[in-house]
């Protein structure tokens, strides 16, 4: 193999074309949105990654990467393109949109020829891969097994941290033969210095999904501890962590929802493969699904009490809007979920967002108040709600937030740094939730 296209080149398809090609292979990236085409052609690759505007602008000048809108012939296609949720009128849950991959297909079996492999790294229902390979033989012509080959190898990457993931995890593939297995390995060699798994198509499909279902139930548990602590006035974030000194113990930390692409998501790929046993994964699903609209509701709280306190309309910040920390990633995310539907009060607050990692395009784009700066942020705000712990707002002093309320749906109190050792009057370090008179200009945390 030495022509690789790589179809899709978003979070996933990208990454991947860039360090294929930095290992050896004449890669050809293709997408059919224009606006990313020209954007990564002279170098800038649309999302927020370490080191991949600098790996990219190295490919492209080297001639080892092209990118492309016409799919061309090649010696293997990687298909790295979206599987979302869709609805459909017959269903009262959201269904697995597999549109984008046999798309992808079509443009395949036009150029497909025989010596091929076809690699499926989008996230998809059990049975999907050999109903690719069925589809593209019936497209082309060609007999799969025999005249091409295809396997399905779900990514492992954390945003974030995406090319050191990309060489380091191990990789579970599954072709729809044994040869399909092996060729699919020898691609991956090059560059995936993990461990390979050759196991079957099905097999490999349902690994994927069963790994972010089981984050997803595991989240649902950190959000429901956070809720019934709240409840009796613990902090939620020095219970979980108490409770994670436990030798065998490891609760994962409570948010303001579950976001992105794969968490949120796959777990109803399985919901609806398997309905007959989907009770612990529905519930977890509507569990983090609630989360947003109850961090919403305490915000709406909030407002109403400080208008009587203030007599005018409150200013609300956010700080954090994708759906974890330190990326640029908004898919699903929570915390812009809450922050539109704050936009809809504006009779009622006054809003103002911060995300340092997020271009000011996004916020004109989503008609928000964009305040670049976090300190100019929480000195303004009345109300401040913390969402995201990205890695900036660790410079934050705890005593920029004297006389606020702030509201703390992330852990981010317990990580700030001090600049003194008294806090603030009235507060706790342990517990950050004491009761104030707002009018008085002390401060209120609450968790």
């Amino acid at each position: 193999m030495k022509r690789i296209s790589v179809i899709g080149l978003g979070y996933v398809g990208l990454p991947t074309a860039i360090l294929s090609a930095q290992s050896g292979y004449e890669v050809c990236g293709f997408d059919i949105d224009i606006d990313k085409i020209s954007r990564i052609r002279v170098g800038d690759p649309t999302i927020v990654e370490p080191e991949i505007r600098h790996r990219l602008n190295l490919v492209l000048s080297s001639g080892s990467l092209k990118i492309e809108n016409q799919l061309s012939s090649a010696d293997c296609f990687i298909i790295a393109v979206p599987t979302p949720l869709k609805k459909e009128k017959e269903s009262i849950l959201p269904l697995a949109d597999m549109t984008f991959v046999f798309n992808a297909g079509k443009e395949i079996a036009r150029v497909l020829k025989p010596g091929n492999l076809v690699i499926l790294e989008s996230t998809v229902k059990v049975g999907t891969t050999m109903r690719l390979a069925k589809f593209l033989a019936e497209k082309s012509g060609l007999k799969f097994g025999l005249d091409f080959f295809v396997a399905h190898c779900p990514e492992r990457i954390l945003p974030g941290n995406t090319f050191n993931e990309l060489r380091s995890n191990d990789r579970v593939i599954g072709g729809v033969c044994e040869q399909s297995s092996r060729m699919a390995k020898k691609f991956y060699s090059k560059f995936v210095q993990g461990r390979f798994e050759l196991v079957d198509d099905k097999t490999a499909e349902m690994v994927k999904l069963v790994e972010n279902s089981s984050r997803d139930v595991q989240i649902a548990y950190a959000n429901q501890v956070a809720s019934m602590a709240t409840k009796v006035g613990i902090n939620p974030y020095k219970l979980i962590d108490l409770a994670n000194k436990h030798p065998r113990v490891n609760i994962l930390s409570p948010g303001c929802g579950v976001g992105g692409h794969c968490i949120a998501v796959d777990p109803w790929f399985l919901i609806e493969s398997f309905p007959n046993d989907k009770d612990l994964l529905h519930s977890a699903r509507n569990i983090n699904d609630e989360v947003p609209l109850k961090v919403l509701k305490t915000i709406l709280e909030k407002v109403e009490k400080l208008k009587l306190a203030l007599d005018r309309k409150p200013k609300v910040g956010i700080l954090g809007l994708a759906f974890k920390p330190n990326v640029d990633d908004v898919r699903h995310s929570p915390a812009l979920k809450i922050a539109k539907e704050l936009m809809s009060y504006k009779n009622d607050l006054d809003l103002l967002v911060n995300d340092p990692y997020l271009f000011k395009s996004f916020f004109i784009e989503k008609k928000m108040n964009q305040v670049s700066d976090m300190h100019s942020l929480i000195k303004q705000s009345d109300l401040i709600v913390l969402l995201v712990c990205h890695r900036p707002f660790l410079d934050i002093n705890q005593e920029e937030f004297i006389g606020k309320v702030v509201l703390d749906k992330c852990g981010l109190l317990g990580k700030i740094k001090e600049s003194s050792d008294k806090i603030m009057v009235g507060a706790s370090k342990e517990t950050f939730n004491v009761a104030v008179k707002i009018d008085k200009g002390s401060t209120q945390f609450e968790v």
